[in-house]
């Protein structure tokens, strides 16, 4: 039979021990999951239970597993921000390979085409298709591991370094072709209502959130 007791305060204890081992204050911790600093005081104190999408959101700022909260042997997590740097650096390798890329077909353009007729319109374009392609790849990431904040700014250099990619395709063949600049703009407005818009629903979700827990 489940000893709730045993069980609720292995958990206590383990936020406990897992949230000094971050150097991190209930207050800090109450910010980055959206409750309040009473709900982290109840659960460390035992008072009561976090649910199951609590835990694997304390467990994710931690930088442990779920299971390690819920067992009575202690690990070490690993060490304040190494998880980022990681991330980063899986970051900063595919924008490098994109732009390596880019430069392989810049060389072959440089190499094979110097004589040709196309050859000044073309010779740089590889440079400027890798600019949206690395925002694409920069908000692929920062939707798995990122903020919202981030996706913003993403979004908007996907939408200028496509406007830029588009009017630099075809400037030399059509003379309106800077009109894509003009019709970046909308799109522009677009992404900065969708992220307002998100940024409300999400501090409404929050407050609501917390409201609930307090009542508790």
């Amino acid at each position: 039979m489940i000893d709730e007791n045993k069980i609720r305060k292995t958990i206590s204890s383990n936020l406990v021990y897992y949230r000094k081992q971050c150097n991190l204050k209930q207050i800090s911790v109450a910010e980055k999951i959206g409750y309040s600093d009473k709900a982290i005081s109840k659960w460390e104190r035992g008072e009561s239970l976090p649910d199951v999408y609590v835990l694997y959101s304390l467990a994710e700022l931690y930088e442990i597993e779920v299971v390690d909260l819920l067992s009575e042997k202690k690990k070490k997590p690993q060490a304040t921000g190494s998880k980022k740097r990681n991330r980063f650096i899986v970051v900063l390798l595919s924008v490098g390979l994109t732009w390596l890329i880019a430069t392989v077909a810049f060389v072959f353009l440089l190499w094979f085409g110097e004589k040709k007729e196309w050859f000044n319109i073309w010779f740089y374009m590889p440079y400027i298709y890798a600019i949206p392609i690395s925002f694409i790849i920069c908000l692929t990431f920062n939707k798995i591991w990122g903020r919202r904040i981030f996706s913003f700014f993403f979004v908007s250099g996907i939408v200028w370094g496509i406007g830029l990619s588009l009017e630099r395709s075809f400037c030399h063949y059509i003379n309106w072709a800077w009109l894509f600049y003009i019709i970046c703009v909308p799109f522009q407005i677009l992404t900065c209502l969708w992220y307002l818009i998100k940024r409300k629903g999400n501090s409404r979700y929050t407050a609501s959130i917390k409201e609930l827990k307090e009542k508790e």
